[in-house]
């Protein structure tokens, strides 16, 4: 398993280069973000939009090795079409740059033309956890799904629990995070935790350990389960955490970011490649570490 991003580069590198396609090559921080997968030798740029404008944003790099190709466009909304058929036709990982989120995903979405799949679409937040468990944690659903049923609730877990896997552990740990650690019929979310925990036990959601509901602190915290006398695999130990909504799981990322200034990346998955679409105020880091945790990611 991998404990840091320096550990998961390090891999990275010996893998050879992947194709980062940029929808909206212009955008400097994206560009910066993939100049460094290419430094550290996993990473090649195929950049998509305005040529000249990229050509602009390239003029401030002393050379521009990493770029395999640059694909002019004549609007927005093309970006996110030819991006998504450039990574059909010839490969490679998906980065949001400077294009608007709802043409990309209408690109990504597409029925016919896009890079669905069966399988529900989630976000997977990864921070390295300095504070507690030394290791790469992950963190579900605080992107795409805004309230998810029962059956949603499952998805998101079985597409954590495969980027898990792409990082090296194979029998993850899964915490289902809530106020308390009882079930409580006056919150929804302990009842489907319990529910859910219960399928892990009969086998339905596999090649994991599932327990909720958990309190935060019961679930990365070993003092904090044994002091409140909670018995379990996954309490103290969480590799894994999961949300009931996509409300909890943006605030409890930001607070990462913002407040604990963890070292983070999060991508898209249960689409054909990995997909990252990073917010407006991510820096370059937090796309670098999106580049690699992707191509970790990629089937």
């Amino acid at each position: 398993m991998f404990k840091t991003f320096d550990e998961l580069f390090a891999h990275l590198k010996t893998k050879g280069k992947e194709r980062v396609v940029v929808a909206g090559g212009e955008d400097i921080e994206a560009v910066t973000a993939v100049k460094r997968s290419y430094d550290y030798g996993f990473g090649t740029a195929v950049l998509v939009g305005d040529k000249s404008k990229i050509e602009q944003t390239l003029s401030q790099f002393e050379n521009t090795d990493f770029v395999e190709k640059i694909v002019g466009v004549k609007n927005e909304i093309e970006k996110g079409t030819v991006a998504v058929r450039e990574v059909k036709s010839n490969g490679g990982i998906l980065l949001k740059g400077q294009i608007k989120t709802a043409y990309l995903l209408k690109a990504v979405l597409d029925k016919e033309n896009g890079l669905r799949t069966d399988k529900l679409i989630s976000d997977v937040f990864v921070f390295e956890d300095t504070s507690v468990s030394n290791k790469l944690v992950l963190m579900s659903d605080g992107g795409v799904n805004i309230n998810p049923d029962l059956n949603g609730l499952v998805a998101i877990i079985e597409n954590a629990v495969s980027v898990a896997n792409k990082l090296g552990t194979d029998t993850p740990k899964v915490a289902l995070l809530s106020a308390v650690e009882v079930v409580n019929p006056d919150m929804e979310d302990t009842e489907n935790w319990a529910l859910i925990s219960k399928m892990n036990e009969r086998g339905q959601i596999k090649d994991c350990i599932v327990d909720g509901p958990l309190a935060l602190d019961n679930a990365i915290s070993e003092y904090a389960a044994k002091k409140k006398g909670i018995q379990s695999e996954v309490a103290g130990f969480a590799d894994i955490l999961i949300v009931p909504n996509i409300t909890v799981g943006n605030v409890f990322g930001k607070a990462l970011s913002y407040y604990a200034k963890f070292k983070n990346a999060h991508i898209i998955v249960g689409t054909q490649v990995p997909v990252m679409i990073p917010s407006r105020a991510d820096k370059s880091e937090v796309k670098f570490n999106s580049i690699a945790l992707a191509i970790a990611s990629k089937n």
